[in-house]
C-alpha cells in the first residue's frame, strides 16, 4: 500500500527485510524486484504520496523538487548553476522530459576496468534488462503527430546539414503533446515510475510510506540496520510524527545530490570513505534560440522530442528544448512595452535547442548544518569550449530548419543573423557569463574496486558498511553522457537481483 503522512502520525515503528530510501527510478526498480521475489520491503519517500501537479513552476518546485528547487552549485569561476532533482513517489520521473537513452556501449566498456574487471554492467549484460525496463515503462519513438513544430524544425535542420538526428525515444505511451512534462503530466500520458514499477511493487506486498524525510541511517553490530525519519505534513512541512524502520538491509536511492547529502547529514560519510560526495557530474550546458518567420509555439508538442549530434564533437548531445511562455519571454531580454509587444509578436515564433556535455569537470556534495545539500562544481576548460562549439552547431541547425535570427542566455551576446556571428560573440565569454542549468546529478557515490576512490563495490554494497547498498545515479562510475533515467532503472534492477 501507499501511505501518506496521516498513516504515520506520532511514533511509528516498522520491521522489514529491506528498507529503501527514495521512491524515484532507482528505489522503485529495487522495490519491484525484491518484493516480487517475496522479500519484505518498506520504501520511504520524502515527497508526496500522490502527484500534486499544476502547470506552475513554483508549485512544482514546492511539491516535486528536492529542497524546493533551490539547489545551487557554486563555482570558483563565479558561476552559479541550479541543479534540478525530483521528489515524490516517482521521483525525477514525475517531472523530467521523459527522454529514454540507453547508456552508450563505450561508456559501459570504460566502467569494466574501474570495477577491477567485473563486467556485470557490460553492454551484453545490460541489453536484456534495458529491453525489460523499456517494455515496462512504454518506451517508443516520439510520434510525428504529437512532436510539435520545434522538434520537427530541429530534425529538418539537422537533416539538411547531413547530421545524425531523429525524434527521441520517450516513455510517453499515451502522450497528447501538451508540452507540460516538466510540471508533471496532467493527462497520465507519461509512464513515470509511480504508474508502473511502484504499483508492481505494492501489488507484491511492498509498503510505501511517503511524506517522510530520512535523517539517520541506523547501524547495529557493524551493519546498516534501518532508518529514522521525520514525518512531515506535505502542505505546512510541520513535523507530525517520527518513523523508525528496522531492516536487515538498507538501500539508499536519493539520487546524485540526495544520497551523499544524507550520508553526510547522518554522520556516515567518514565511515564510508573519502569518495562520498566527490566526483559530481551534471551534464552542464546552454541553449540557443532562434526567431522564425512563422509560428513555432515551442511549448506545444512533445517536451524535448528531437535530437541531433555532430560526429566531430563526441560527448556533446544537443536536443530540442522546451519552455513555458514566461521563461521564453525572459530569455528574449525585453522589458516594459517591448516585452508586452513580444508576447504576441515574437514569442510564438521562437524555436530552440539545448546543448549538454558529458562533463570532464566535477564537483562535491556535502551537507550544511540545517541538513540541506552543500554543492560545489568546477568547470573544465574543455567543457566550456565544447559547450560553445555545440552551441554553434545548434545555431546552424536552427537556421537550416527555418530560424532567421539567433540569441542565447549568455550575457552580452545579443541577437545575431548568422551562426558564424554568434560563434564570434561567444569566443571571449567565460562560464560565468552563461545562464546555466543542470538536471542530471550523478557519480557522487561511485561504484568501483578502490575504497579510496569509490563508495560501493560492483554489488552496490558500501565498502565501509555491510548491509548498506546504493542504487541510483550516484553510483555511476563516470559521467553518462545521456539522460540517466533508463540507466538508473536498469542498473537498480540488476543490483536488486544480485541482492536476492
Amino acid at each position: 500500500m501507499i501511505r501518506d503522512w496521516s498513516h504515520a502520525k506520532g511514533q511509528t515503528e516498522l520491521k522489514t527485510d529491506v528498507v529503501i530510501v527514495g521512491g524515484g527510478p532507482g528505489g522503485a526498480a529495487v522495490a519491484r524486484v525484491l518484493s516480487q521475489a517475496g522479500v519484505g520491503v518498506v520504501l520511504v519517500e520524502e515527497g508526496p504520496a500522490q502527484p500534486n501537479f499544476r502547470p506552475n513552476m513554483a508549485h512544482t518546485q514546492r511539491f516535486h523538487m528536492q529542497e524546493g528547487g533551490a539547489i545551487i552549485a557554486r563555482s570558483r569561476s563565479g558561476a552559479l548553476m541550479p541543479i534540478a532533482a525530483g521528489r515524490g513517489v516517482g521521483g525525477g520521473s514525475l517531472i523530467n522530459s521523459a527522454i529514454c537513452w540507453r547508456t552508450p556501449d563505450h561508456v559501459l566498456d570504460d566502467w569494466i576496468p574501474l570495477l577491477d574487471g567485473d563486467d556485470r554492467f557490460s553492454p551484453s549484460h545490460m541489453a536484456p534488462v534495458f529491453d525489460e525496463i523499456e517494455a515496462i515503462i512504454g518506451v517508443s519513438e516520439t510520434p510525428e503527430r504529437i512532436a510539435g513544430e520545434n522538434n520537427k524544425l530541429i530534425v529538418r535542420g539537422a537533416t539538411a546539414l547531413g547530421l545524425p538526428c531523429g525524434l527521441l525515444k520517450r516513455n510517453t505511451p499515451t502522450c497528447s503533446g501538451c508540452g507540460l512534462c516538466n510540471y508533471g503530466c496532467p493527462v497520465g500520458g507519461k509512464a513515470s515510475v509511480d504508474r508502473n514499477l511502484v504499483p508492481m511493487a505494492v501489488a507484491a506486498g511492498a509498503i510505501v510510506q511517503a511524506d517522510s524525510r530520512v535523517d539517520s541511517i541506523l547501524t547495529h553490530g557493524g551493519r546498516a540496520s534501518g532508518i529514522r525519519a521525520r514525518v512531515l505534513h506535505p502542505q505546512t512541512r510541520e513535523e507530525v510524527g517520527q518513523l523508525t524502520v528496522t531492516a536487515g538491509r538498507v538501500v539508499i536511492c536519493c539520487g546524485g545530490i540526495g544520497t551523499p547529502r544524507l550520508l553526510h547529514a547522518s554522520g556516515l560519510a567518514d565511515r564510508l570513505g573519502p569518495a562520498v560526495g566527490k566526483g559530481l557530474h551534471v551534464h552542464p550546458g546552454n541553449a540557443v534560440l532562434g526567431l522564425c518567420d512563422e509560428p513555432v509555439h515551442m511549448w506545444k508538442g512533445a517536451t524535448q522530442g528531437a535530437w541531433f549530434e555532430d560526429p566531430e564533437l563526441p560527448g556533446v548531445l544537443p536536443h530540442s528544448m522546451s519552455g513555458p511562455p514566461g521563461v521564453i519571454l525572459l530569455t528574449l531580454g525585453k522589458t516594459g512595452l517591448a516585452a508586452k509587444a513580444s508576447i504576441t509578436e515574437d514569442l510564438p515564433r521562437v524555436c530552440g535547442a539545448l546543448v549538454m556535455v558529458s562533463d570532464k569537470g566535477d564537483g562535491t556534495v556535502g551537507a550544511r548544518s540545517d541538513g540541506r545539500a552543500d554543492v560545489t562544481y568546477s568547470f573544465a576548460d574543455e567543457d566550456v569550449e565544447r559547450i560553445k562549439k555545440g552551441m554553434f552547431t545548434a545555431a546552424r541547425v536552427l537556421v537550416a530548419g527555418g530560424a532567421k535570427s539567433l540569441f542565447c542566455p549568455v550575457a552580452g551576446v545579443g541577437i545575431h543573423n548568422s551562426p558564424q556571428s554568434l560563434r564570434g560573440s561567444l569566443q571571449d565569454k567565460t562560464i560565468a557569463d552563461f545562464g546555466l542549468y543542470a538536471a542530471h546529478p550523478m557519480a557522487t557515490c561511485r561504484m568501483g574496486a578502490d575504497p579510496e576512490k569509490s563508495v560501493v563495490a560492483a554489488t552496490a554494497e558500501a565498502h565501509g558498511l555491510p548491509g548498506l547498498f546504493i542504487a541510483d545515479s550516484s553510483v555511476f562510475p563516470t559521467s553518462l553522457g545521456v539522460n540517466p533515467q533508463v540507466t538508473t532503472m536498469t542498473m537498480a534492477t540488476m543490483i536488486a537481483r544480485s541482492m536476492l
